[in-house]
């Protein structure tokens, strides 16, 4: 455990100043290893599934549980797990697809995510944090810019910055990245279009292509080792009706219902994060 943490507070650390930095790569390689290794030592136990079509199951330490884990996304073998990523370290991605980029990188996350669990009662900063710089690595990566984490506000009487989520520019005469991470939603969701609200307003309509990034929507009953997935579809659709527009949704364990609002007004273009690799190109030149 004291291995994973150090790995952790390395990356923290780089990822501040220069998140491009190709050791962080190896970092997220590396701190997937040790924990892969812990998991191994800890009993899975399946859970009572109430979400139609999807199975899970939990590690368990003495009398703690792990958070719900996808089995279908779940990648026993590592060397797998590191081939697949090292696609995108290489880009080539014609030798994998989005489906195995999402497995590959939600069983990277959701491996730290639960050592974490098993051994820090409570503690959901840390793996809120970790998935933070997990997330603007790849989108970095991919773009080859170092992201800012405030902007300048325009003002008639101060000049004043605003703290955001991550900020990905561009250049000259292309759209802004404006990228919300969250490991889960629930209610403060309306926060992630508040947020690209204020950009648009400050900034105009259109200059900020907002792309929320999420782990997953699960909630386990730990009593009755139950899970079910906390989901408010009608909500999404009311504040990118009348609040402001996301662009993308990505997320590493994708909700049925979610994936429901790509079909309905207003649509709403959610998407298993795999798909991510592919399209950001041709997103951000058609933005």
């Amino acid at each position: 455990m004291e291995t994973a943490i150090a790995i952790y507070n390395k990356i923290r650390v780089l990822s501040k100043t220069d998140i491009l930095n190709p050791q962080i790569s190896e970092l997220f390689i590396e701190i997937y290893r040790v924990c892969s290794e812990i998991l191994q030592l800890y009993s899975r136990i399946p859970l009572v599934s109430k979400i139609p079509d999807k199975q899970y199951f939990v590690f368990q330490k003495e009398k703690r549980n792990s958070r719900a884990i996808n089995v279908a996304l779940f990648i026993d073998d590592s060397h797998e797990v590191e081939k697949i990523v090292g696609f995108i370290f290489r880009n080539q991605l014609d030798f994998t697809n989005p489906r195995d980029i999402t497995k590959a990188l939600y069983t990277m996350a959701i491996s730290f995510c639960s050592v974490i669990d098993l051994f820090k009662n409570g503690d959901q900063k840390t793996p809120g944090t970790f998935f933070e710089y997990f997330i603007s690595h790849w989108f970095a990566l991919m773009l080859q810019i170092q992201p800012q984490v405030s902007i300048d506000v325009l003002n008639l009487d101060m000049r004043t910055s605003l703290p955001t989520d991550c900020i990905f520019d561009l250049g000259p005469n292309r759209p802004k990245i404006h990228l919300p991470v969250k490991t889960s939603t629930r209610e403060r969701v309306i926060q992630v279009w508040a947020h690209q609200r204020v950009l648009d307003g400050v900034y105009g309509t259109g200059r900020f292509l907002g792309m929320l990034v999420c782990l997953a929507e699960t909630k386990t009953d730990k009593t009755k080792l139950e899970v079910t997935e906390i989901c408010l579809p009608d909500q999404w659709r009311l504040y990118q009706m009348f609040i402001s527009q996301m662009y993308r949704v990505y997320y590493l364990d994708i909700p049925t219902k979610y994936v429901e609002l790509n079909n309905i007004f207003p649509p709403i273009n959610v998407k298993q994060f795999g798909d991510f690799f592919y399209e950001i190109k041709t997103l951000i030149t058609r933005g």
